[in-house]
């Protein structure tokens, strides 16, 4: 039987809402740097790397393996948000639908 439902949670942030606005929009090269024994890079398929409407795709390892996850993402700078929807990769071998919203303000 599948699990369905929704999962909801926040977690504050110290600093500026710009400040992790612009590490989320545009600073994704920063995450295969930090934290590299986990995600491996960060490939831009379609527009601007921080850009509405870009397509990108991850490369991590899960449990020893390597897989992959392939987003779009979705920029509203006047509200500080981005969405963004999974589009294909390990996530959503899982899941029916991810999609989840980073709003810093």
């Amino acid at each position: 039987m599948a699990t369905s439902g929704t999962y909801v949670t926040e977690v504050p942030l110290k600093g500026a809402a710009e400040k992790h606005y612009r590490k989320w929009k545009s600073e994704n090269h920063i995450f295969p740097d930090a934290i590299g024994h986990h995600i491996k890079n960060v490939t831009v398929h379609e527009g601007e790397s921080n850009s509405h409407g870009s397509i990108r795709s991850w490369n991590y390892t899960w449990d020893g393996k390597e897989e992959v996850f392939k987003e779009k993402r979705e920029v509203d700078d006047e509200n500080l948000t981005l969405a963004i929807r999974g589009l294909e990769g390990h996530v959503m071998e899982q899941l029916k639908l991810f999609e989840y919203w980073i709003p810093t303000q």
